[in-house]
């Protein structure tokens, strides 16, 4: 077992990671939102409500969804970007993280 310290963060990279990961996490949740809320139009024709304000009604739902998964993958990128930057100037005080890595056998 091979021991580091990790002593530095690459501040674009981990807001890149975060960018990815939340907007992977926001399309699972806009896809559940989207049948969630065409089920919501069916219910609302159903009932006998006018067609043209339940369909308007969809499109902005859908696009207020989509704006903020938008949104959060953005302000999950400021959020990694200044947590590596942050966590970059505790190092200097502070010295670093002990990880032990191992060899993996495929």
């Amino acid at each position: 077992m091979q021991k580091f310290t990790l002593s530095h963060i690459g501040a674009v990279s981990l807001g890149r990671l975060l960018a990815v990961w939340s907007f992977v996490i926001g399309i699972i949740s806009l896809v559940i939102y989207t049948v969630l809320m065409m089920l919501a139009t069916l219910l609302g024709l159903a009932a006998g409500t006018d067609f043209v304000s339940t369909f308007i009604a969809l499109i902005i739902g859908l696009g207020m969804g989509i704006a903020g998964l938008v949104g959060f993958a953005i302000g999950m990128f400021i959020f990694g970007f200044l947590s590596a930057v942050v966590y970059n100037i505790i190092l200097g005080v502070g010295g670093g993280i002990d990880v032990d890595l191992k060899e993996r056998s495929n």
